[in-house]
């Protein structure tokens, strides 16, 4: 009798088993052409970042732009006015953006050997008595430190790869004016897709939420590293640096990509200090005095301003600039973080559990 309950048990459990493996399997079936699907899709965001990725910095230049631009609608002024200034507005900030980083690639082109000898020139002073002890422990002559060579021509193909980017200017503009024009009707098309109440409703309060994120981080951003700028731009004035409203304007833009960015000023500010300084302070001043600044101001200062709900962890955020570079170059890295902060917003919305009334 107990062997015959221990068979059924034994038969029941394998019966369990088997269902679930079954039901594992149909779950799995039925996800696979849907992980094909995004695998496709991010196939032709890689393939097509060319004009995808333009497109996709335009729409969230345009976001915050266009909060901007419906108080001065409420006045009375035309949207095709406001998508005009906001395009000639924008291409001004690229033309200085790229002006400046464009004048302090090709200063730290320049200087690249003059600050190889000058650091050669340092650590000769280092190791010269580590030489000297050498030759007295066994007798070889000391060897003569030479300033290393600097090859130009791979330097000069960056600058060379600028010259395509003209095209994604272009798109970029395009988008803009366009987005900036048409975003009302837009925006009441993509909330009138859906056919039930509460899924429009659930549409309305995330494209709310991305536009107050938005609107909310880069004009906080903008502010914190205004002060940035023109704290570097003071800083190049006083230690002799020159060309302190490119140093304001490049630091400025070059904030706005994390990590990258402030590790580009870095290197641009040893470059122009160890080049215009003789001694090993004076050249390392400028570097080290704008990353106490900036670590003051990004670490500090910006998360008080923009708060905890706009607050994003680090290591998504070096992800998505992995990510997004990997997908889209040099763009990718400047919309990594809106694109982080969209996500967040939106996943954020899904699972709020609340209704509320319908946004004005």
């Amino acid at each position: 009798m107990t062997m015959n309950v221990k068979r059924e048990e034994i038969e029941s459990a394998r019966s369990i088993q088997d269902a679930l493996g079954e039901k594992t399997l149909g779950r799995a079936a039925r996800l696979a052409p849907l992980g094909i699907f995004c695998l496709g899709i991010l196939f032709a965001l890689h393939v097509a970042s060319s004009l995808v990725a333009p497109m996709c910095a335009a729409i969230i230049v345009g976001v915050v732009l266009s909060r901007l631009g419906d108080r001065a609608h409420a006045v009375g002024i035309p949207s095709y006015v406001l998508a005009t200034l906001a395009v000639i507005g924008t291409g001004v900030a690229i033309i200085l953006a790229g002006g400046a980083l464009t004048s302090r690639l090709s200063d730290l082109i320049e200087r690249a050997p003059e600050l190889a000898t000058r650091l050669s020139a340092l650590a000769a002073r280092v190791t010269g008595p580590l030489q000297m002890l050498k030759h007295q422990m066994f007798g070889t002559a000391a060897e003569q430190t030479a300033a290393p060579n600097f090859d130009l021509s791979a330097a000069t193909g960056i600058l060379g790869g600028l010259t395509p980017a003209l095209g994604g200017v272009l798109i970029f503009l395009a988008t803009l004016f366009f987005f900036v024009a048409g975003k009302t009707g837009l925006r009441r098309r993509i909330v009138l897709i859906p056919r039930r109440r509460e899924a429009r409703l659930s549409t309305l309060r995330i494209l709310n939420g991305v536009e107050e994120a938005l609107e909310h981080y880069f004009g906080s951003a903008a502010l914190i590293y205004g002060a940035l700028a023109l704290v570097t731009a003071a800083l190049a004035w006083a230690t002799g640096l020159g060309s302190p409203l490119l140093w304001g304007i490049f630091v400025f833009f070059a904030c706005f990509v994390p990590f990258l960015g402030v590790a580009l000023v870095t290197v641009a500010l040893l470059v122009a200090g160890f080049t215009t300084h003789d001694g090993l302070l004076g050249g390392l001043a400028p570097a080290g005095i704008y990353l106490v600044a900036h670590t003051l101001l990004e670490n500090v200062l910006l998360p008080a301003v923009v708060g905890r709900r706009f607050e994003v962890n680090p290591f998504m955020v070096f992800v998505s600039i992995l990510f997004w570079t990997w997908m889209w170059g040099a763009l990718g890295a400047v919309i990594a973080s809106p694109m982080l902060l969209i996500f967040k917003i939106v996943i954020e919305e899904l699972r709020d559990a609340e209704k509320p009334e319908l946004p004005s």
